[in-house]
């Protein structure tokens, strides 16, 4: 008993490892990118702003088509573990570009090769994190279990955006005296080798402690049709589209507080040096909200378990409501501590953003299974992360534009040259954007009926389909399955639409 809830425990840890990426990745690039290109690449913020944007449209192409090859592959190692391997050197390689640009001096030349570079990386990132989100639900079946799992990949998510914020700093020390310039151009070229490999080599250990339940691998011919037809079906799942209106809808109210914090403090307050402890405000700012945000995640669970998996949405999001609204009113003479008084709020508001759709997702391919009989864990996740880097490009390339349109001064991050346009256009990203988009968060999970009862019994369902051919539900479980996935009982797969069970 203790040695198989050793190897549990081991599995957990093991699975969690590689989220190191996910969250350690976005925490950097949300806050710092924009910055880095603005104040020490010196491109204009509308510039800095495509770069990402533009790079998220060449993800149009790559993540779809990820996921698809995922879903065929075939490797005694299992298809996700395979990929998450071949994806170590290029994520390090990639992420490293995204942060030198080789003396490149013009500043057209220094656009559009940011563009190639974040596209590369782009490519990178999706062969590692298309095959992890299809993992889980093909190592855990049990509607809880994959809370448990999903938990504690969230908290090794979590101490890589805290633990990349320590290496920041730490490598890239401005302060109110040495403001980010292209001075610090040098310390970025060695941020890319740490960070690289601090986020590449955990793939490593995903892929030597986890194992995959043996699925067969999609037969069907990879063409351009094929790839279409699959996303059209699981697009027409109705749980899909609310879980994927729910998980874009985080990712840009993620992006836009993550994206403007920085530059919030820089204008209003300046990077106080040795504000407390030694530690500058900025890192202070960033590390209060993201040890409140993974505090948080233990009543998070808590709901999880007690009700459903989307019940935090209903006591997080009105935090985000209370800290926006607060942070509206900061003006540079409002004292510091009633600003971090409303990061720590946000900080708690934001805890259910990517937390919440994060465990939803391994769930939608059994609701994809209801419908026409067949398991695309990787055309889900890629058709999730595929929104969400969309979502997260273009809400960068908004942050820019407003930045362009209200003026704001790109020579220096100071105080002394932020102007009320300047201030104004980072509140809209700050705290306008945040709240009316948490509304629509709001409106939607209280639609959301997927929940632990309903799920068991999807799976007891199709579990009795693929081993008889028949099932025996009742009226009241057909009403449940049509409510979940918006077809008609009879027209899906476990209703008897397709008698012959997939190869």
């Amino acid at each position: 008993m203790a040695k198989e809830k050793g190897r549990k425990v081991f599995r957990m840890l093991s699975y969690g490892f590689a989220d190191m990426l996910g969250g350690g990745v976005n925490q950097v690039i949300s806050v710092y990118y924009l910055t880095f290109l603005i104040y020490v690449v010196q491109l204009s913020p509308l510039q800095a702003g495509l770069v990402t944007g533009l790079g998220k449209i060449w993800d149009g192409f790559t993540d779809p088509l990820m996921g698809v090859i995922v879903d065929r592959t075939k490797a005694k190692m299992g298809a996700c573990r395979l990929w998450l391997l071949i994806a170590v050197v290029p994520v390090f390689a990639g992420y490293f570009l995204l942060w030198n640009f080789f003396g490149i001096d013009t500043n057209t030349g220094k656009f559009i090769y940011f563009i190639f570079a974040y596209m590369l990386w782009s490519t990178a990132y999706t062969v590692g994190t298309i095959p992890y989100e299809s993992l889980l639900p093909r190592m855990v079946s049990s509607y809880k279990e994959r809370t448990n799992f999903s938990s504690v990949r969230m908290i090794f998510s979590g101490v890589a955006c805290v633990a990349s914020t320590y290496v920041y700093e730490w490598l890239v020390p401005v302060s109110a005296d040495n403001p980010l310039s292209p001075a610090f151009t040098d310390n970025f070229i060695l941020l890319g080798i740490v960070l690289g490999l601090w986020f590449s080599l955990p793939l490593i250990i995903t892929v030597i402690g986890t194992k995959e339940s043996p699925l067969p691998a999609n037969r069907e011919r990879l063409t351009l049709k094929s790839i279409f037809r699959d996303y059209k079906e699981v697009i027409k799942s109705k749980i899909f589209r609310k879980y994927y209106l729910l998980g874009l809808s985080g990712a840009l109210v993620s992006s836009a507080i993550n994206s403007s914090m920085v530059i919030f403090v820089y204008l209003i307050y300046g990077n106080i040096t040795d504000f407390l402890f030694t530690f500058s405000l900025v890192f202070l700012v960033i590390n209060l909200k993201g040890a409140v945000e993974i505090a948080f995640f233990v009543p998070n669970v808590v709901l999880m378990k007690k009700y459903n998996k989307h019940r935090p949405y209903l006591i997080d999001l009105p935090l985000i409501f209370i800290a926006a609204i607060m942070i509206l009113f900061i003006t540079p003479a409002t004292p510091i501590w009633f600003m971090l008084i409303a990061m720590a709020i946000l900080g708690a508001g934001s805890s259910c953003l990517n937390f919440v759709p994060m465990t939803l997702l391994p769930d939608l391919s059994d609701v994809d299974e209801l419908i026409y009989g067949k398991r695309r864990e990787g055309v889900n996740a890629g058709l999730t992360t595929l929104g969400k880097k969309l979502v997260y490009g273009l809400s960068l390339t908004l942050f820019g534009f407003i930045l362009e349109i209200f003026g704001l001064d790109t020579q220096t991050a100071s105080p002394d040259v932020a102007t009320q346009g300047s201030i104004l256009a980072v509140k809209i990203m700050f705290c306008i954007l945040p709240i009316s988009v948490s509304v629509l968060m709001l409106i939607v999970s209280r639609t959301y009926h997927l929940n632990a009862s309903n799920h068991n019994t999807i799976v007891r369902l199709i579990a009795q389909k693929r081993e008889t051919g028949e099932i025996s539900a009742s009226l009241e479980e057909q009403v449940m399955c049509e409510q979940i996935s918006g077809v008609k009982f009879k027209k899906s797969w476990l209703g008897g639409y397709n008698q012959q069970l997939p190869s």
